[in-house]
């Protein structure tokens, strides 16, 4: 596969009773977007060709640190659905998740120029939430994918698969059907013998080939993205128990609460996950949790293009990259250490990123901001040990608009696909690689002399479009994922067509114009 404008869109291609199979569509065009300037003549040259990838949620789906157990509180049928925003904790495709970053990979690597400009493909950015748990191991899984190299997605016991998709627990997606569950019976879903010992073969990984850059997301830095890590957590990702049940005597009410309470930090919340119901899994020590530092410092190493992909060792987790003689980077942290899946930023970032943008505008050069969290999700105002205020998206975005030099705002954490004006830059926000639609973006900086153009094409990861009923290669697998994700039984009751995650026109191939500051 390739990008959607080349090799046609990926579009439903027809139903087994209620599940939807998958088909390659017709070519998708560019729509110019002109809120903030007029479509030139000519766009002009390249300046940047990006391949912009986010929420990969490169997830070891065994672990006791997961409780996908909540999850269940948000299914159609459940009394707790109205009561509750989201909870996000388990997806069929999570036991897919490495074979989708190296499907990812592949297909980054098959660009050979920017689909509207026609420039040289310059790097990558993968805006955060590239691991799922915060873990050691999947730290190690998501490196070696984009950095290449060979790894075995599997924890705990090597010889038997431990996850959900092996417990009687007929709300859970059960593929080798040893026992009913309502996935298959009511939903549709395909029986696939051998699929949970598939999953955990050892993946190679070719790497990216162009240099790469990093962006901490909340589900890199705090447990389920959203709780963060204590030394009775920690103890937990490690051990030999996994919650599966909740308690008889918990009411409806009970439960909107404790996933209320995960969001803010309230202890009482975390006092009433050592209520579940555990069974024995495998300790596995790869399963623990890892700090901030320890996060940024080990995309330090002697092979990372560019040197530490933007971090440097024992530095901050935000950073300024020169991408080329026109190009500056802008990454932010929008994690919020204190817990919340939301974000926000210090005041001591605010200032660092009003002093780089005042730079660049001396410069003459061209910002592009990129961070976790969209603008909309800045809104994380929990403070932390010592009290430190948080700066939100009123005030980033307020900063960011005072230099002319910003043009482009990169980001994912929604998981859907999304393109916004803000006066006199666009924001750009990618889906994720585990949600529908499994996509990421090309995004090219072309310009005339007096407008740029910001040109966005959605780009598939490389397992087919229709999944051929196979599982023996690595893009067989992530095909199946991509096919599983557009079968969500809790997401939108819409056409695929319309689903929210996959934007509209307007905001997938599209052509962003605006002044060129340095005319």
């Amino acid at each position: 596969m390739g990008v959607t404008s080349e090799s046609g869109r990926i579009v439903a291609g027809g139903r087994k009773g209620p599940y939807v199979r998958l088909a390659e569509g017709p070519q998708e065009r560019h729509v110019s977007r002109t809120e903030l300037a007029r479509k030139p003549e000519e766009l002009g040259d390249p300046i940047l060709t990006v391949a912009h990838l986010s929420d990969m949620h490169i997830c070891d789906h065994q672990s006791p640190a997961r409780v996908e157990v909540l999850d269940r509180l948000m299914d159609p049928d459940s009394t707790t659905s109205d009561l509750i925003d989201q909870v996000g904790t388990y997806r069929a495709q999570e036991l897919l998740t490495a074979h989708v970053g190296a499907a990812m990979v592949e297909a980054v690597n098959e660009i050979t120029e920017g689909p509207v400009g026609g420039g040289p493909l310059d790097l990558a950015i993968a805006t955060g939430d590239n691991t799922d748990n915060g873990q050691y191991n999947e730290l190690d899984w998501y490196l070696t994918l984009l950095d290449g190299g060979r790894l075995t997605p599997d924890s705990g016991d090597l010889l038997h698969y431990e996850g959900v998709a092996a417990l009687p627990d007929k709300r859970f997606w059960h593929p080798q059907g040893e026992t009913y569950d309502m996935r298959r019976g009511d939903h549709g879903f395909p029986l696939v013998p051998g699929l949970l010992k598939a999953v955990r073969r050892a993946i190679d990984s070719p790497g990216l080939e162009v240099p790469w850059l990093a962006v901490n997301g909340n589900h890199d830095a705090l447990l389920q993205g959203t709780v963060p890590g204590t030394s009775a957590i920690g103890e937990v990702a490690v051990g030999e128990l996994k919650a599966i049940a909740m308690p008889e005597h918990w009411t409806d009410e009970a439960k909107a609460k404790l996933i209320s309470g995960l969001v803010s930090g309230d202890p009482a919340a975390f006092a009433m996950l050592a209520e579940l119901e555990p069974y024995e899994v495998t300790a596995d020590r790869r399963r623990r949790q890892t700090t901030l530092q320890e996060f940024v410092d080990s995309h330090v190493h002697d092979e990372a293009k560019p040197p530490g992909h933007g971090f440097k060792a024992g530095g901050e987790p935000y950073y300024r990259y020169d991408a080329n003689d026109e190009v500056t980077f802008v990454v932010l942290d929008t994690v919020n250490p204190a817990g919340g899946f939301q974000g926000s930023i210090d005041a001591e970032q605010l200032e660092w990123l009003d002093a780089v943008l005042a730079s660049t505008d001396y410069d003459e050069r061209l910002a592009v901001i990129a961070s976790h969290h969209d603008v909309a999700s800045l809104v994380n105002d929990m403070s932390g040990p010592g009290g430190k205020r948080r700066v939100l998206g009123d005030e980033i975005v307020h900063t960011v608009s005072r230099h002319e030099s910003a043009v482009l705002w990169l980001n994912g954490h929604t998981h859907r696909t999304a393109v916004k004006p803000h006066g006199s830059w666009w924001e750009v926000t990618a889906p994720s690689l585990i949600d529908w639609p499994q996509q990421g973006r090309v995004v090219e900086l072309i310009s005339d002399g007096d407008v740029l153009t910001i040109a966005t094409t959605m780009l598939d990861h490389a397992g087919s479009a229709r999944w051929s009923g196979s599982i023996e290669e690595v893009g067989h697998l992530a095909s199946l994922s991509r096919e599983l994700s557009a079968n969500d039984w809790q997401g939108p009751r819409v056409r695929l067509a319309e689903h929210p995650s996959a934007g509209t026109a307007q905001d997938r191939n599209v052509l962003l114009h605006l002044l060129d500051p340095r005319a």
